[in-house]
């Protein structure tokens, strides 16, 4: 071990040596010296994520897509993608599919709710119709676009 390098010894013979990190509580991983599921994790990606959606279906892929543009950082989005993916174990392709329609129509953007339209089966249910527009009604209270210009 020096001032800049850590070296790892097996039998008396150097195995690896990794550049020493000097911020605290912080360390450094060679990938090849990862376990096979460490680096599954690591080689997570937007693109990667993208690519299995768009294999689901568009409203997966559409869903997906929002999921990753309310976060700050990509990363932030994995684990919520990753749940996508448990339930399209669990539910099957075609029930997460329609459950991202619904989710889509209604601007949701969320994982515990997609989990809840298919734990209640709401994605077999079919989308209501458009309600129709609801006329405003006139009255003191409305001030209209001019108010606020």
């Amino acid at each position: 071990m020096s001032e800049q390098m850590v070296e790892i010894f097996h039998d008396g013979k150097r195995i690896a040596a990794h550049e020493r990190c000097r911020l605290p509580h912080r360390h450094t991983t060679l990938p090849d010296h990862m376990p096979p599921e460490h680096w599954a994790y690591k080689r997570q990606s937007k693109e990667r994520f993208l690519a299995w959606a768009q294999q689901v279906g568009v409203q997966t892929t559409r869903q997906v897509e929002s999921m990753f543009e309310r976060k700050d950082h990509e990363e932030q989005a994995f684990r919520t993608v990753r749940g996508l993916q448990s339930l399209a174990t669990q539910y099957g392709t075609a029930r997460l599919e329609a459950a991202c329609h619904r989710a889509n129509v209604f601007g949701i953007v969320s994982l515990r709710r997609i989990r809840s339209m298919l734990q209640t089966q709401m994605d077999k249910e079919p989308l209501p119709d458009n309600a129709p527009d609801v006329a405003v009604v006139e009255h003191a209270n409305v001030r209209g676009a001019q108010y606020y210009c």
